[in-house]
């Protein structure tokens, strides 16, 4: 730590306002680490600390802390003098051994007590700051296994960041393990961009326009969002987090097997809209995004033709007064980097970007089948051909000239509980860091995160299967757990 603090310079990262985009949520996954081989010297502590504040040289900016103008404009403040240092915690569970986690497919009933330290909205800890990066890592029974759990808020990384810090931790653990000094010379010597400003100088002259159903979500008066943007980022986690944000909700998760929805994708092209069927079969997740979209829509029409007789009564009324929900709010999110050529510059920063589209209820609650699917694909496809760099231009001029605007999708979402949020994550390298005694055999992110969240994420290596995430609220995840269409394709883990 001392050494880490010895390198520390005074500087200030102004964040770019699609940091402060999701800034109300974290970013955390538990990593777990089995030794198979019953090794005496598997994972030591001080060998993985030691490293981590190695690897935190590169990653100054997660020492630093949040200052807020008020007015949606952020920045990380790094002063040598009053550091924000990360929670580094080690513990023992000497009860829990690696096989019952193994037995239980790492359900989280089987996790040791504490392990996770943090939640799913970004709040400060009992010092009342925002830690930028807390680190929890638990040693179990019998030297059978290590977890760590990291998290880090979305105001400083998403997930490429978050899995970029992760991996570089562990290399330089086992290079320092194996004294492999090549390695530990080359990774010490990689750098990251930390500098939003990247982001300006690779934005084209050209704009297109935006869709209506973004624009209405980031521009509509919405008093209750601005003040939550006005409020100091402690302030708002606290009022976010009384507020149950994440209440009344369950997660799954869910295998996907590759093979399978490769069927599926070819029956769908055989219904795609004419221009595109002359082309290969759609992508697998836009196939997977449409099928979701569909289950979703048809569980929560399940759910309403379930309400009670004076819900039943009272549904004139209420479409009297707010209208009758006709379309499902679909939010599908891509990464900015590729479209604006930053994938090699090794931005750190956020680069989510959200397109949201308008699906009509009768298409998506019709029976699922090869048919009514491509309708839907269609519409995802559409939506992620359309986010080149023309619309991100578009969206970041949006928020520049908004900086206050970011709690609005927070505000939508909760006023709008059929809302889908889904994000991709099959790329991000969840199963690439080794610190010295092999890559983890499961990683996953806390137990339940925000409702109508959706995430696609890796399965374990050698499998090429799609793990899906889904949270959303009871109710609707029954009728998930019972939709025929989805059960064809997907097997639960837990």
């Amino acid at each position: 730590m001392d050494e880490f603090i010895s390198t520390v310079e005074n500087q200030v990262f102004e964040l770019h306002p699609l940091d402060t985009q999701s800034a109300f949520l974290n970013v955390p996954y538990h990593f777990f680490y089995a030794n198979a081989g019953n090794a005496k010297n598997f994972m030591p502590f001080e060998d993985l600390r030691t490293s981590f504040y190695k690897a935190l040289k590169q990653f100054p900016i997660l020492a630093g802390s949040l200052h807020s103008e008020g007015n949606g404009k952020t920045s990380v403040v790094v002063d040598r003098s009053s550091l924000n240092m990360p929670e580094y915690k080690e513990s023992s569970a000497s009860a829990v051994h690696i096989s019952a986690l193994q037995e239980c497919k790492y359900h989280h009933s089987s996790w040791p007590a504490g392990l996770t330290t943090t939640g799913a909205i970004t709040k400060a800890g009992p010092d009342g700051c925002i830690k930028l990066i807390n680190v929890h890592v638990v040693r179990l029974k019998d030297n059978s296994g290590v977890i760590i759990f990291v998290n880090m808020p979305h105001y400083v990384v998403d997930g490429t960041g978050f899995f970029s810090f992760v991996e570089l931790w562990g290399t330089l653990c086992r290079a320092a393990r194996t004294e492999d000094r090549g390695l530990a010379e080359k990774t010490a010597s990689q750098a990251f961009c930390f500098d939003r400003s990247i982001i300006a100088k690779h934005l084209p002259q050209e704009r297109k326009p935006l869709d209506s159903n973004t624009l209405r979500i980031y521009t509509r008066f919405n008093p209750l969002a601005d003040w939550l943007a006005w409020l100091s980022p402690g302030t708002r986690a606290k009022i976010l987090d009384g507020a149950k944000f994440s209440s009344d909700i369950v997660a799954h998760t869910f295998r996907v097997s590759l093979d399978a929805l490769d069927g599926l994708c070819k029956q769908v092209a055989q219904h795609m809209p004419d221009k595109q069927a002359s082309a290969s079969p759609p992508p697998p997740t836009h196939v997977l995004a449409a099928l979701l979209s569909k289950t979703v829509a048809q569980a929560h029409r399940e759910c309403r033709q379930q309400r009670g007789l004076l819900a039943t009564a009272l549904s004139p009324l209420t479409s009297l007064l707010f209208g009758k929900e006709t379309h499902q709010s679909l939010n599908l999110l891509s990464d900015m980097r590729h479209p604006l050529g930053l994938v090699d510059k090794n931005y750190m920063g956020n680069g989510l970007l959200p397109h949201n589209t308008q699906c009509p209820l009768d298409m998506l609650e019709s029976p699922t089948d090869p048919e009514s699917l491509a309708r839907v694909t269609s519409t995802v496809s559409r939506v992620y051909a359309n986010a080149d760099a023309q619309v991100v231009g578009s969206f970041i001029d949006l928020v520049s000239a908004r900086p206050s605007c970011f709690t609005r999708p927070a505000v939508y979402l909760a006023m709008n509980p059929t809302m889908v949020v889904i994000t991709n994550e099959t790329a991000f390298k969840l199963y690439k860091a080794d610190f010295g005694d092999g890559l983890p055999e499961w990683v996953c992110t806390v137990p339940s995160f925000v409702a109508n969240f959706v995430g696609f994420l890796p399965s374990p290596p050698p499998s090429t299967d799609i793990t899906v995430n889904i949270t959303m609220k009871k109710s609707v995840m029954k009728h998930i757990l019972l939709n025929e269409a989805w059960r064809d394709i997907a097997s639960i883990v837990y």
